[in-house]
């Protein structure tokens, strides 16, 4: 199933999204390299601030949850590097990887190992698209090795993406809570 964009659906805004998993029926290939998610969201804020919270490592710190002595290191640049130390339970996960791509404000693109589960790498890309003061996000994570990982990274990208949205609302609620306070001054004048 192919996400369009909000700016060409019949709605106003599109409606959150995913993670979805999808699976490519292309022979060539072997079943594991056709396993990739994709998720879309709306959040409340530009797309530079959506940007900046996937690529500064105090962004990655609020919204990934990481352990208090994890560490996050983000360099959005082709070749910068990565790494994530996610707790889950008594396991920690540690997942590094490189920017592959970054256009600023519109795109980046990771390759993403989660080491101690498998040998290969496989990619997340992210873009970025704007439209009336909400930024939307689509997420494809492709090229996953196994169905088992593939599980694993449809928990963390549900979480993380509820997370992400979370990381914004105080964003969103002092734009409604300045908007109710001007009514209620207003009012009461």
């Amino acid at each position: 199933m192919l996400l369009e964009s909000f700016e060409t659906s019949p709605t106003a805004f599109a409606a959150d999204n995913g993670p979805l998993l999808e699976h490519s029926p292309h022979e060539s290939e072997t079943a594991e390299q056709r396993l990739r998610i994709r998720a879309r969201r709306v959040f409340p804020v530009s797309r530079h601030e959506l940007f900046a919270a996937w690529t500064t490592r105090g962004a990655w710190e609020s919204w990934l949850r990481l352990r208090a002595r994890s560490r996050a290191v983000v360099t959005p640049y082709p070749g910068g590097a990565f790494r994530l130390e996610l707790a889950e339970g008594p396991t920690i996960h540690v997942i590094t990887g490189s920017a592959r791509e970054t256009r600023v404000d519109e795109f980046v693109s990771f390759t993403w190992i989660h080491h101690d589960t498998n040998e290969y790498g496989s990619i997340v890309e992210i873009a970025f698209n704007e439209r009336c003061g909400y930024s939307e996000l689509h997420l494809v994570h492709h090229s996953i090795a196994s169905r088992r990982e593939a599980a694993w990274l449809m928990r963390l990208w549900a979480s993380a993406l509820d997370r992400l949205d979370r990381y914004f609302v105080p964003h969103a609620t002092r734009g409604v809570a300045s908007m109710v306070a001007a009514r209620h001054a207003s009012s009461a004048a």
